[in-house]
């Protein structure tokens, strides 16, 4: 009886740490804006996925927001089903950066690492995909990366919009969503999924239903980039636009 107390008081624990495993931290380098990286299991979801927060000044500014990468004929979706392999971090000028490395459990070798760099004034992440025998070739058929904003925007999120997305929230100043090109790769938009989640969409070939992007792997994706501040005017100038795009 007394295992049997013990193991139902254990149970709630390991349900919560489920959830939310192998958290990793990046700050800017003045400490203000943090982005954290983590595998949880959304409420009612079977499988466990790679997510994403950001503070500002230890305030939600993102919320739970899922990453994921819907490849061609292939289940489950790529961030989905992952474990933490590897993570390295780096101090360079101006920004801090980490680069993790995951394994899908549920599929022979399939990879799907991570990189993200946060400025004083914003973060900037980007999937990267080694080569694998799954994924000799990728057949993107889309990308499902959520913006899940803590706050209502002053004004109602429109149902799609193209980059830059640009919103002010009130208790945090202007918030932008842009991305660095990359050549071939189709730019992408948003849709709001609900009140406060924008989720990126790629548009499909035109004569390749189903098939939005096709490269030979290794592959880099194009930075996604938000940026904070006070001033909507000068989002587009902050520290790491000019990073990722050299601009």
């Amino acid at each position: 009886m007394r295992h049997c107390w013990f193991l139902a008081c254990l149970l709630p624990l390991l349900a919560g740490a489920a959830r939310g495993q192998d958290v990793l931290r990046v700050a800017s380098p003045d400490g203000l804006l943090e982005f954290r990286i983590f595998v949880t299991q959304p409420e009612g979801a079977v499988l466990n996925t790679l997510a994403y927060q950001v503070f500002l000044r230890g305030k939600p500014v993102v919320d739970t927001s899922y990453l994921s990468l819907n490849i061609h004929f292939q289940e489950p979706l790529l961030g989905e089903n992952v474990g933490l392999s590897k993570s390295i971090r780096r101090q360079a000028d101006g920004y801090n950066s980490l680069y993790a490395e995951y394994l899908q459990t549920s599929t022979t070798g399939r990879r799907f690492n991570f990189e993200v760099r946060v400025s004083n004034d914003g973060v900037a992440f980007r999937y990267i995909i080694p080569r694998s025998a799954l994924l000799m070739e990728l057949l993107l058929e889309d990308e499902d990366t959520e913006f899940h904003f803590a706050r209502d925007a002053t004004g109602v999120r429109p149902a799609e919009a193209s980059l830059p997305y640009i919103e002010q929230q009130p208790g945090v100043g202007w918030v932008g969503i842009y991305e660095s090109p990359v050549a071939g790769f189709p730019p992408m938009h948003l849709v709001r999924s609900d009140a406060r989640t924008m989720v990126t969409h790629l548009p499909q070939k035109p004569h390749d239903p189903g098939v939005a992007f096709e490269g030979p792997t290794p592959f880099t994706c194009p930075w996604r980039i938000l940026v904070i501040g006070p001033d909507r005017d000068k989002l587009a100038q902050s520290e790491i636009v000019r990073d990722v795009t050299g601009k």
